[in-house]
């Protein structure tokens, strides 16, 4: 195949791809975007997260403890 067959096949499957994507968006009910919004991937990210501690705390606290247990 030479480049500019294999490009404008490259074009059209991004287009059809980008097609399909708006065509779902508009033909899914409102309630099932609401559900799905409520259970979906990235429920939650809004929301404020307990505060970790860093992992170099705790790994310095296992080092510590590493050399005090050595003799």
């Amino acid at each position: 195949m030479d480049f500019v067959s294999l490009s404008l096949l490259a074009i059209g499957v991004v287009g059809l791809g980008s097609a399909a994507t708006v065509l779902l968006t508009k033909w899914i009910p409102q309630p099932v975007a609401e559900l799905a919004a409520l259970h979906g991937r990235y429920v939650g990210l809004g929301e404020a997260a307990p505060a970790a501690r860093p992992h170099r705390e705790r790994a310095q606290q296992e080092a510590m403890n590493v050399v005090r247990t050595s003799n």
